[in-house]
């Protein structure tokens, strides 16, 4: 593209004539009314075409032997017939270049408007491209955690639309993988053209079966083998959500921080509940933060009205504080075994898994390999790849520890 400052249609940047080694009288001539010089400032590439510079040839040879003629002196007849026949190839010569001209400024300014649409489809395929690239990034990013939830800013968690049933057995001895045997036994989703997502064991020797739809719900409900196998079949409990209250000053009571959440935050909007019927709805799970510091974190755990109307305000008032509020998603890992859902003073293994190496049978203090890369001892555990720490943000196992928890809550909708 030329230069800016410059029009790319001006004549006098399409075609330059070269003067020849010998200046003609006609040039001599245009010598004494000199056209003003072309800047040299701004250096553009010349355009002609073999047309254009034909004509300028033939119209330098017409006008140089006009020259000659006039230089000869006085003109007779036939000299005076020659320079008209001349000046009429000049003129009809002269039409033809501004012909040849039009033609080639009406292809250049076809072309210029050209290259801005195509530029324009450019930059727009490339604009698509960011967008996809962004988009492709977030789905591998995986389920949102709390710590990623406080980092991107984001306020809802999304769970998955899927639909839920329990089933239980009627002998309380049984287990929840003999139950998961009997359920696939007498269950086909061939002939019932279920789309089951998961089958997890829960307590008393129950297991959750996750569907596409509720359609696929109802039939599970309406099998007839399952009553008759003496399968129990309930809707299953979820818990309430939980949220944190970033950054809540250490000074105030806990009766004191709820107290304020409710009058500084919500009386307004829920106005036919009081004080203390909001008190019996919310529970202290825990508190969190180091030591030795004026402000600590509380968690929360609320009804799912509550939670929605505060995640949205986005921030809670507590005294003269004003504390940021995230929905809480973080799963407990175990710190004996390394798996998630549990905490390690609840762990069943005898022996401890390290961290680093994700060796069972010694700590991370007693490990070996500590000069070797890290390995997930959770992802490890299920023969997966392990080439990132264990509980990494991007861990595959801790991804799916949290997307069961998030599906396990009652966002009622979101």
């Amino acid at each position: 593209m030329s230069n800016p400052g410059l029009s790319p249609f001006g004549r006098s940047q399409l075609l330059r004539r070269s003067p020849p080694p010998t200046p003609s009288p006609a040039e001599q001539h245009q010598l004494r009314d000199p056209e003003p010089p072309a800047s040299s400032e701004h250096e553009v590439e010349l355009i002609s075409t073999p047309e254009i510079q034909k004509w300028m040839g033939a119209i330098e040879t017409i006008l140089s032997e006009v020259c000659t003629i006039v230089s000869e002196g006085k003109m007779n007849n036939d000299q005076k017939l020659r320079v008209t026949n001349l000046c009429r190839k000049v003129s009809h010569g002269t039409s033809q270049l501004a012909v040849q001209y039009q033609s080639l400024k009406q292809k250049t300014l076809q072309a210029h408007v050209t290259i801005q649409h195509l530029q324009g489809r450019q930059d727009i395929a490339d604009s698509i491209k960011e967008i996809k690239k962004a988009v492709e990034t977030d789905r591998n990013t995986g389920s949102i955690s709390y710590a990623n939830v406080v980092k991107k800013g984001e306020n809802l968690v999304r769970p998955a639309n899927f639909q839920s049933i329990a089933i239980y057995p009627a002998d309380k001895t049984q287990s929840s993988d003999d139950t998961k045997t009997l359920v696939q036994k007498i269950i086909s989703p061939e002939e019932l053209k279920l789309r089951v997502r998961g089958m997890k064991k829960i307590r008393n020797g129950g297991v959750i079966i996750s569907a596409d739809s509720k359609g696929d719900i109802e039939k599970l409900k309406a099998s007839e083998k399952l009553v008759s196998s003496g399968l129990k079949v309930e809707e299953p409990s979820k818990r309430r959500p939980r949220i944190a209250v970033i950054g809540v000053p250490v000074a105030l009571t806990e009766k004191e921080v709820l107290d304020c959440i409710f009058e500084q935050n919500l009386s307004e909007k829920l106005a036919n509940t009081s004080r203390e019927s909001f008190l019996e709805e919310i529970k202290v799970s825990h508190k969190s933060g180091k030591k030795d510091r004026p402000t600590c974190n509380y968690i929360l755990e609320v009804p799912a009205s509550i939670r929605k109307m505060l995640i949205i305000q986005g921030r809670i008032f507590i005294n003269w504080t004003s504390c940021p509020v995230r929905d809480f998603t973080i799963v407990t890992r175990c710190y004996n075994c390394q798996q998630f859902g549990h905490a390690a003073k609840y762990c069943r293994e005898t022996r401890p898994t390290c961290n680093l190496c994700g060796e069972m049978g010694h700590a991370f203090k007693e490990c070996p390999n500590k000069s070797s890369p890290p390995n997930c001892a959770t992802c490890k555990r299920f023969q997966r790849k392990c080439d990132h720490p264990t509980g990494h943000m991007n861990c595959p196992a801790r991804k799916y520890a949290e997307d069961n928890y998030i599906n396990s809550i009652d966002y009622e909708g979101a």
